[in-house]
């Protein structure tokens, strides 16, 4: 080794000390650990752990190649209650991670999809242009698995490859290796840390989506054997009132009742997309929205104002017993 080159790597492996003492001297407030942080202290916290994880992530392309392989840095195995099928379907839906995983991720575009996976460009959350990205996942069926690659910007050259097994009916294994290239060796366990515990949220995440998705279509096709009722009662108007925002069932289909310009009225709580619940969504001018994908609906015409061609399933008629004074449900 040369004098330039023995002087860069001391050079590097110090600011690299640097950093990794910053995050562990900070870590307290970092962590909020005991003390309460007030919205400004949260900023700068956040600013902090962005501008640190950008260096870190910078000198990492910088170092030289030391092997032609990916070092391995972690895995995580899971067993999940749910089917293949359902996590092929939640992998190559690229579109739900700025929504469902929202403290992950704060935007993504996609920039081509299909049912080989999908090509996209986004950001870490809380956005900022130090955690631009582009990734790519593609998904092998015939060798169970998906790859998804980091192309560009923050953390290039990542790779995560994640193998699911039908262990039986309804019940998968999943075991996910992370792969960085030229990461250095102190780094390994704080890195592997991060992604073990970052992974186990977004998978507890995707297993509440994939498993309400499959309750869905369960619940749609014992439904169609289910005998249907032409009307129902909801009380009395002074106790539904109450009791507004109120979601109801009836004929095995699941609504939400609310009060709009002095009307009652009734919408699906199922999104169209892809069934996800709509029933805790805030109503705002009229429009709901779907956790999973964003896509918001006016629940007046029923029509997606997000741009998708789809629209929200037909509610039952709402009407008043003027007699009894009674809200009765009605085909």
């Amino acid at each position: 080794m040369n004098r330039l080159n023995f002087s860069l790597s001391v050079r590097s492996f110090l600011l690299y000390g640097q950093i990794i003492y910053y995050l562990f001297y900070c870590k307290r407030i970092l962590a909020g650990e005991g003390t309460i942080l007030c919205p400004i202290e949260n900023y700068l916290r956040d600013k902090t752990i962005i501008f640190f994880t950008y260096i870190i992530d910078w000198l990492r392309k910088l170092r030289p190649v030391m092997t032609a392989s990916l070092p391995h840095v972690a895995s995580y195995t899971r067993e999940l209650p749910i089917s293949l099928t359902r996590m092929y379907e939640n992998a190559i839906d690229g579109e739900h991670l700025p929504w469902l995983h929202s403290t992950s991720f704060s935007h993504l575009e996609i920039l081509d999809k299909g049912d080989w996976g999908w090509r996209a460009k986004g950001n870490f959350s809380p956005k900022s242009f130090m955690n631009g990205m582009e990734l790519e996942l593609r998904l092998d069926r015939e060798k169970n698995r998906w790859i998804t690659r980091t192309t560009g910007g923050l953390g290039k050259g990542t790779e995560v490859w994640t193998h699911a097994f039908e262990l039986e009916e309804n019940k998968i294994k999943i075991v996910v290796d992370f792969y960085i290239p030229k990461l250095p060796v102190f780094l390994k366990s704080l890195y592997a840390k991060q992604l073990v515990e970052t992974y186990a949220k977004l998978y507890d995440e995707d297993l509440w989506m994939m498993a309400t998705r499959q309750n869905e279509l369960d619940r749609i096709k014992i439904g169609k054997s289910i005998e249907q009722v032409e009307s129902v009662e909801l009380g009395s108007l002074s106790e539904v009132e109450k009791k507004l925002p109120l979601t109801f069932t009836f004929n095995n289909n699941s609504y939400k009742l609310v009060k709009l310009d002095g009307e009652l009225l009734a919408f699906s709580t199922t999104c169209p997309h892809m069934l996800g619940p709509l029933q805790d969504g805030n109503i705002h001018q009229g429009i709901v929205e779907c956790p999973w994908h964003g896509y918001k609906f006016d629940v007046r015409s029923r029509e997606c104002i997000s741009g998708a061609k789809c629209k929200l399933a037909p509610a039952p008629n709402i009407s008043i017993d003027e007699k009894f004074g009674i809200v009765l449900v009605s085909k």
